[in-house]
C-alpha cells in the first residue's frame, strides 16, 4: 500500500541543490565585482565577508552534490537562471545591489533552506539537512544586516524598486529558488542598466580624504615608535584596496576552477580583515576612519593591468616582499610590549603565508588558462618592474628593494614561505 508522495525524490533534491549552489555562487560573483563600486564603508566591510560566506556555502553544497553523484553542478540549469545571475551584476548603485542580491535572492534562499528539511526525506537525507543547518546562520545574519542597512541606501538612490522587482520577477518566472513554484510571466527589463563591472576606479563616499604620496613619510620605528605605529596602521586600514582588487580579479576570471574562486574569495575576506585590524587600531589611537586618507590610487592603477597580471603581482611580488617588514614590526612591538599591535600583525603574517602559497599554485594555472607564454618567474619580474614605476605607495618600492638586497646576499631567499 502506498500513500500520496509528500517529499521530493533524490533526483529532484539534487536539482534543487544545484540551484542553491548556483545562486550562492552568483551572489559571490556579483558581490566580488561590486566590492570596489559601493562607496559606503560599512557595506564594503560586510560585503567582503558575505562574498566569502557565499563561496563557503556553495562549496558545502557542492560537496553534498558529489556525495549524491552529481559532478557537473551547473549542467542543465535553466537559461533564465543564468540570465538572473548576469542581471545581478547590472545593478547601478548600492541600493539596487542590496535589494536584488540580499532582499530578493538571499532572502528567498533563506526561506528555502529553512523549509528544506520538511521537503526532503530528512530521515534518509540527514547530510543535506546538516548542510542547510550549517549555512543558515550566516545567511540569517546577512539578510538581517541588509534589512538594517537598506533604508540608508534606498534614501541615497531613489528609483531602486524597478530593478528589485525585475530580479524578483525573473526568479519567479523560473519557479523561484527551488524551481518548484508555479512559474509566472517574465517581467520586462528596465531601461538604462548597462554593466558597470569591472570598476576601473574604486569608490568612496563624497568628501573622504584621498592619499597624497608626496606627504607619505615613514617615521623611524625605533626613534618615533608612536608615530610609526599610527602610520603603519593607517596603511593597514588601506588594505581595503587589496580586497577590492581581489574582488575585481575574481569577477574577471570566471573560467578558472571552482577551488581557485573559493580561495580568492577567502583571500578577499582576509584583506578585509587586515583593513579592519587597521581600523580597530587607528580608532584605539584616537582617529576616525574618515580621518585617514584613502589610497584609492593603488586600486585604480592596478586596474590598468589584466586580471592575470594583477593576481601574479599581488601574490608573487607584493605579498612576499612584505613579509620581512611584518616580522620586524612584530618583534618591535613585542619588544616595547605593545601586545595589541603585535597580535594584529601576527595574524596578518599568518594569512599572507597562505596567500603566497595560493599565488604559487594558481599563477601557473592562470597563465595557461588565459594563454600567457610567460613563466611565473617571468611575469613576477615584469609586474614588479611595472610596480616600481607605477605604485603610489613608497612602502611597496622600499619592500621590493629590500627583498632584492636580501636575495642577493649569500644564502639569501625571501621567497621561501
Amino acid at each position: 500500500m502506498s500513500s500520496a508522495p509528500t517529499h521530493i525524490t533524490i533526483e529532484r533534491n539534487t536539482e534543487i541543490l544545484k540551484r542553491y549552489a548556483f545562486l550562492e555562487k552568483a551572489c559571490m560573483r556579483t558581490l566580488s565585482g561590486w566590492l570596489p563600486g559601493v562607496p559606503e564603508w560599512e557595506a564594503k566591510n560586510e560585503i567582503g565577508l558575505h562574498l566569502w560566506e557565499s563561496a563557503d556555502s556553495a562549496d558545502k553544497i557542492y560537496q553534498r552534490l558529489r556525495e549524491l553523484r552529481s559532478y557537473q553542478p551547473e549542467r542543465n540549469l535553466s537559461e533564465r537562471l543564468l540570465r538572473l545571475a548576469r542581471a545581478l551584476d547590472r545593478a547601478q548603485n548600492s541600493a539596487e545591489l542590496v535589494a536584488a542580491v540580499y532582499l530578493v535572492v538571499k532572502k528567498q534562499l533563506l526561506e528555502a533552506y529553512r523549509s528544506h528539511p520538511d521537503v526532503t526525506w530528512s530521515d534518509f537525507d540527514r547530510p543535506t539537512v546538516k548542510v542547510t543547518e550549517m549555512v543558515l546562520p550566516a545567511l540569517e545574519r546577512q539578510v538581517a544586516w541588509a534589512e538594517r542597512f537598506f533604508p540608508e541606501a534606498a534614501a541615497r538612490y531613489p528609483g531602486w524598486e524597478a530593478w528589485r522587482d525585475y530580479v524578483a520577477g525573473l526568479l519567479a518566472a523560473d519557479g523561484g529558488v527551488t524551481g518548484m513554484e508555479t512559474p509566472r510571466a517574465e517581467p520586462p527589463e528596465p531601461a538604462e542598466h548597462p554593466l558597470l563591472l569591472p570598476w576601473k576606479k574604486c569608490q568612496r563616499m563624497k568628501g573622504w580624504l584621498v592619499f597624497d604620496p608626496l606627504v607619505d613619510v615613514e617615521p623611524d620605528r625605533k626613534a618615533e615608535p608612536e608615530a610609526h605605529r599610527l602610520w603603519r596602521f593607517k596603511h593597514y586600514l588601506n588594505e581595503m584596496t587589496a580586497a577590492e582588487t581581489l574582488g575585481s580579479i575574481l569577477w574577471m576570471t570566471p573560467e578558472m576552477p571552482w577551488e581557485y574562486q573559493n580561495n580568492v574569495a577567502r583571500h578577499c575576506w582576509d584583506e578585509i580583515r587586515h583593513s579592519q585590524l587597521g581600523m580597530v587600531r587607528i580608532q584605539q589611537l584616537g582617529l576616525k576612519v574618515e580621518d585617514v586618507p584613502q589610497v584609492v590610487q593603488i586600486y585604480d592603477v592596478m586596474m590598468t593591468l589584466p586580471a592575470v597580471d594583477q593576481y601574479a603581482l599581488l601574490t608573487t611580488v607584493i605579498e612576499p616582499n612584505g613579509m620581512p617588514e611584518k616580522s620586524a614590526n612584530r618583534e618591535h612591538w613585542e619588544e616595547i610590549e605593545d601586545d595589541i599591535s603585535a597580535a594584529a600583525v601576527s595574524y596578518d603574517w599568518s594569512d599572507e603565508n597562505f596567500h603566497i602559497r595560493w599565488g604559487k599554485k594558481w599563477t601557473p594555472v592562470l597563465l595557461e588558462t588565459y594563454g600567457y607564454k610567460e613563466t611565473p618567474a617571468e611575469i613576477a619580474a615584469r609586474t614588479e618592474a611595472w610596480l616600481m614605476e607605477n605604485t603610489p605607495v613608497r612602502m611597496q618600492q622600499k619592500m621590493a628593494m629590500a627583498a632584492h638586497q636580501a636575495d642577493s646576499a649569500p644564502g639569501g631567499d625571501t621567497q621561501s614561505y
